[in-house]
């Protein structure tokens, strides 16, 4: 009897731990939650590990800093060392500009649970922020190649990170111009069919139209149009109140584009994206 009790609490320790690391299962499961479901579980007064990996991933979705980093003053005591706390950590870190503090906490987060690919799709979200384009790339790219394990949200991260880092390189480059071209095309179309009405592919697409010359597949009026749809899903992203501000100046309405940028300044005066553009450096490009 006593045997038969040790083999039932083993199974299901084992269990809860499967249940624990099935990071793929739950960000699939935070994508099909109904507004009523998530805030049921943002009211829940103590929450586990696998519920602040949900919220985190519905905040930096959002762009929701305050809401992050409220998470993290509740539970980094409580969560201490665990993968969804480093994740968040991780996190708070890049939007807090704090860049190689960010990378060192995802970098070692990445080396001590490598399947879980949350951490390693942030790294290369990080290294694209930091203008590290080729590591990004790279690390982007072994994502995609591990389709399988990423959940439809990470999945798509991935394929957009990549397509945004291939463009800065492909710019700097003329002789990859092209291939890159169909490159990223294909990166854009697979993200759209995964996540089609999202505002992080709205945002991509449109800095895509935004930022390629007509001839292959610029459209200014529908960069506009598309970057619209995502300020008003995600209104906290102050890189599309940029792209905006780039669009509205390529049209010649330099006071419209003067407003956008004070507005990505409101939300985020240390935005790479906004100090890029007004430095003039314009690393993360313009429009043609």
């Amino acid at each position: 009897m006593k045997y038969a009790l040790t083999l039932i609490l083993t199974a299901a320790l084992l269990c809860a731990s499967a249940r624990a690391a099935d990071w793929k299962g739950q960000a699939d499961a935070a994508l099909a939650m109904t507004p009523a479901a998530r805030a049921v579980l943002e009211n829940k007064p103590e929450k586990s590990a696998q519920e602040i990996y949900l919220l985190t991933i519905f905040y930096y979705r959002e762009f929701q800093k305050a809401k992050l980093k409220k998470l993290e003053s509740d539970y980094a005591k409580v969560l201490s060392g665990t993968p969804e706390m480093q994740l968040l950590q991780g996190i708070m870190l890049m939007w807090d500009h704090r860049q190689e503090e960010s990378r060192r906490v995802l970098a070692g987060l990445v080396a001590a649970h490598p399947d879980f690919h949350p951490a390693a799709v942030t790294l290369a979200h990080l290294d694209y922020l930091r203008k590290d384009f080729e590591r990004s790339y790279a690390g982007a790219r072994r994502l995609i190649g591990r389709k399988k394990e990423l959940s439809r949200f990470h999945f798509t991260v991935s394929l957009l990170v990549a397509s945004g880092a291939k463009g800065v390189l492909a710019h700097r480059n003329l002789v990859i111009a092209i291939p890159a071209y169909f490159e990223v095309n294909g990166y854009l179309k697979e993200a759209q069919k995964q996540l089609p009405d999202s505002a992080e592919v709205l945002y991509a697409i449109g800095t895509y139209r935004l930022l390629t010359p007509s001839i292959a597949g610029g459209d200014l009026d529908m960069a506009v149009s598309l970057l619209e749809r995502s300020r008003r899903l995600a209104p906290q992203n102050p890189g599309v109140y940029v792209r905006l501000a780039q669009a509205y100046r390529a049209r010649g309405l330099a006071p419209v584009s003067r407003q956008y940028l004070e507005q990505a300044r409101a939300i985020d005066p240390q935005d790479e994206l906004l100090l890029d553009d007004l430095s003039g450096e314009k690393v993360f490009l313009d429009a043609p």
